[in-house]
């Protein structure tokens, strides 16, 4: 345990920073030990913060939220706590940091008020030195005022000790005032569910919680989920965004082939993860978007993708010569995701059944690639794999191979997302050019899956691919292999 964790409890609500250049001798440490060291630590990190957006874009991402709630309050908190020992950095809430800029913030809840159309900034209010050498829009906390106000384009910046008087005069002015809260989706669902006995208050998932305290404290009032709004404002991207998911993809590259390349009977689903993450954080990554999938033999099959995410080691095991593993990455740059994999044979070579399985695979991922444009859909995307799928049936040789084709045809789809400031951002009803989103069938045949992803970009005439181009053809992926099979792990 850390000496210094009590001292960290009361200094949690602690200092703001103002926008404003500090004046000479401010924000100087008054604690040692835990403190010092803290941050010294972020002093460090401070000389790498990310350029932030500017605040004009910033401005017209809340304004695109407000014109889509004219009935209520879209009520958004930060994270407050501390990151988790095992976690490479503080992880902002994405709907929060994407209105706001604000990747360090903590005690702070954004309103945006749609009847008024007024953005509107609750901040703790200060009480020690805590994070001081955190500065602009890295800032642990902030000042409230005219200051802060004119350099972050938020309306108002005000002490949160108003966050209920202000909700108490917005519900008098407005009839039937709803407060809109996010669930954040499928990450938010990941963050637990009530994890409670049936009759008692959520305690794990904060966004159930928030919603919840919510509606306890104004009963009267409906509280309804954001998501599908917020997330429809986030899902097209401005060309400031885009430059960040593709630096995002050009880390990721170096840690997929780090991946492949280590790769080998006999070795561990661990020893290659951490040739993931080490070429990620050389390559100039942030830290991982997701825990690098690096799951082999039966941990490939897709009833069993996520039990790793409740399991101490993983779902660790040592890979075996004839088996292939799903080698699916992702790391960040500037709060922005990578995502994308391909299947690996772990002895550097497919045999009959799982190349043909591939190119089934390839060939139907790439039918349903080709539709994707402005006015597509998901579910044409995924008609056109399983098309592809429905005229190959005659034509296939291995029983592997029509294994996976029959287990294909019962399907309706297949995994499809969007990506940006969160991994598994909603899939766009229908795509628009900006959206980016990333495709990634499974075929499952004799107890192993095969997959495929990319990320795509959709542009005004079709789409792109964002990620580094990889290989999709059986044999390209092994001489990929050969290639590295005489360099050391």
């Amino acid at each position: 345990m850390c000496p210094g964790l009590d001292r960290w409890r009361t200094a949690a609500r602690g200092p703001r920073l103002s926008l404003q250049p500090f004046r000479q001798g401010q924000g100087k440490m008054k604690t040692t030990g835990y403190f010092l060291s803290l941050l010294l630590l972020m002093t460090q990190l401070a000389g790498f913060a990310q350029t932030p957006f500017s605040t004009s874009e910033l401005e017209a991402r809340r304004q695109a939220a407000l014109a889509k709630v004219p009935d209520g309050i879209i009520l958004l908190r930060s994270y407050s706590g501390l990151k988790h020992w095992d976690e490479s950095g503080f992880h902002q809430d994405p709907s929060f940091y994407y209105f706001t800029g604000l990747a360090n913030i903590h005690g702070a809840i954004l309103a945006l008020d749609g009847p008024q159309k007024e953005s509107w900034l609750f901040v703790a209010p200060r009480q020690n030195s805590f994070g001081a050498e955190l500065r602009g829009f890295d800032s642990i906390f902030l000042d409230p005022g005219a200051q802060t106000e004119k350099e972050l384009k938020i309306d108002h910046v005000v002490l949160w000790d108003q966050f209920v008087s202000f909700i108490e005069s917005r519900r008098k002015n407005t009839s039937k005032l709803v407060l809109y809260t996010d669930s954040a989706g499928q990450t938010g669902h990941m963050s637990g569910d009530a994890s409670v006995p049936q009759g008692l208050d959520p305690m794990e998932n904060s966004h159930r919680v928030w919603a919840d305290m919510l509606h306890r404290h104004w009963p009267d009032l409906e509280v309804k989920d954001a998501f599908a709004i917020l997330d429809e404002v986030r899902s097209v991207k401005t060309a400031e965004e885009i430059t960040r998911l593709r630096q995002a993809a050009a880390v990721t590259a170096k840690g997929f082939w780090a991946g492949v390349h280590a790769i080998g009977p006999g070795r561990t689903q661990r020893m290659v993860e951490g040739k993931v993450l080490d070429a990620c954080l050389e390559a100039g990554s942030d830290g991982p978007s997701l825990w690098p999938w690096v799951r082999s033999g039966p941990n490939t099959m897709g009833n069993a993708l996520f039990e790793a995410f409740a399991d101490y080691r993983n779902m660790d095991r040592k890979m075996q010569a004839g088996e292939v593993v799903r080698l699916d990455v992702g790391c960040d740059f500037g709060m922005y995701k990578g995502d994308f994999g391909r299947t690996i044979p772990v002895s550097g070579h497919f045999d009959e059944g799982q190349q043909e399985t591939m190119e089934l695979l390839n060939g139907a991922y790439l039918a349903g690639v080709a539709v994707m444009k402005p006015d597509a859909t998901a579910k044409e995307v995924f008609k056109a794999t399983l098309s592809y799928v429905e005229q190959h049936q005659s034509g296939l040789k291995t029983a592997m191979a029509k294994e996976a084709l029959a287990d294909a045809l019962k399907k309706s789809g297949f995994a499809l997302h969007g990506l940006g400031v969160d991994m598994a951002e909603g899939i766009p009803k229908v795509f628009q050019a900006g959206n980016v989103i990333c495709y990634e069938p499974l075929f499952s045949a004799r107890g192993q899956a095969f997959f495929v992803e990319d990320t795509f970009l959709i542009t005004a005439d079709g789409h792109e691919v964002l990620s580094p181009v990889l290989p999709y053809a059986p044999q390209d992926i092994e001489k990929s292999m050969d290639q590295s099979a005489h360099k050391p792990h």
